[in-house]
């Protein structure tokens, strides 16, 4: 089972920050046939991984890392593919309101009095 919060992609780098902090690159090393687990080289360690789409992705192919299922790393065919999931993209905050602002300025204001 995928890891969601309230139905939405958890991906590695909120699981796990340092496991993504580099390049999401990776080399199929073993085939990843459509709901299997095959395998991949990514920053110079070998991990399983399954691929979203239900497609077989052969070796010496370049995946993306999109997340993480446990120890099993979640990859697909394209680099960001957040316009193919929709659901699974990083929900953006509305913009601060001019209140919560003025309310922030004069809680400093007073803390520095």
């Amino acid at each position: 089972m995928l890891n969601t919060i309230n139905g939405v992609f958890k991906t590695s780098s909120e699981n796990n920050p340092y496991l993504l902090t580099m390049s999401k690159e990776a080399v199929v090393d073993e085939i990843i046939q459509p709901n299997e687990i095959g395998r991949i080289r990514y920053r110079g360690s070998v991990w399983n991984a399954k691929c979203l789409q239900e497609i077989t992705v052969y070796p010496e192919e370049v995946v993306y890392v999109l997340g993480n299922d446990n120890i099993t790393l979640i990859v697909d065919t394209f680099p960001n593919n957040d316009d193919a999931y929709p659901s699974q993209g990083k929900k953006k905050l509305p913009p601060a309101t001019p209140l919560f602002v003025l309310g922030n300025f004069l809680l400093l204001l007073l803390i520095l009095l």
